[in-house]
């Protein structure tokens, strides 16, 4: 029993040995690839920038619309909250 547990040890520190070893290889192979290979230089953008026109924005009917859906939408969750309270 012994014997199996010192056999299972070592296999456990070969196997972390040998993936530590790997890590270790492979930082060092990402900072030489650091310094080996240039990053790119960011490109300049060559087309105007996009504004906004007016036509895009939404109208002031559509504004009040969606204000009025909200303002009914939360009265009628207090309201249902209400009547739950009571119960």
């Amino acid at each position: 029993m012994s014997e199996l547990l010192s056999q299972a040890a070592q296999l456990m520190l070969v196997g972390m040995g040998a993936v530590i070893i790997f890590l270790c290889l492979l930082v060092v192979a990402m900072s030489v690839m650091k310094r080996l290979i240039p990053t790119p230089e960011p490109v300049a953008s060559t087309q105007p920038s996009v504004e906004s026109n007016s036509s895009d924005a939404a109208s002031p009917a559509v504004l009040a619309a969606i204000s009025a859906a909200v303002h009914r939408y939360r009265q009628g969750k207090k309201a249902a909250n209400n009547k739950e309270k009571l119960q």
